[in-house]
């Protein structure tokens, strides 16, 4: 029998991995999406496969998202939760996780300058866009391994 800091302890990292699958279905769906566009492909079927799986993967997310947020909820209004939850080491993985995604961000600029150079990349809102999934999905992707 668990413990109920085990179970919700059980529970985040569940919460943190399926946010983290559907996350890389995401930025697969995207990067796929953002190679077509670069090469100008014109073919309406795959964009909209793509589409609806990108859609379907941000739903989830959130679904994993509301239920990470109800789970934050249940610990803050237990004190033994909030303490055990949120000790030195948590605290740390998630200063190490923002690095890391700010340094995935400032290597993703650098890669599409270098490869700008090759090609030229005429939707900079795809390049600026791509950069903030990048940074956020290896922030998230750092959280996950660090309290593992």
């Amino acid at each position: 029998m668990t413990t109920k800091i085990e179970r919700v302890d059980q529970q985040r990292g569940k919460n943190r991995q399926g946010f983290l699958v559907w996350s890389t279905i995401f930025f697969i769906s995207w990067f796929i999406r953002s190679g077509l566009k670069i090469a100008e492909v014109e073919n309406d079927t795959v964009f909209t496969v793509l589409l609806v799986v990108l859609i379907i993967s941000l739903v989830l997310q959130v679904v994993y998202m509301f239920k990470d947020h109800r789970l934050d909820v249940e610990m803050k209004q237990d004190p033994r939760l909030k303490e055990a939850m949120n000790d030195e080491r948590i605290q740390l993985n998630e200063l190490r996780a923002w690095k890391v995604g700010f340094f995935a961000l400032i290597g993703f600029i650098i890669f599409a300058a270098i490869v700008s150079l090759l090609i030229e990349i005429n939707d900079m809102m795809l390049v600026y866009l791509t950069a903030l999934l990048i940074g956020f999905g290896a922030r998230n992707t750092a959280v996950y391994l660090l309290d593992r």
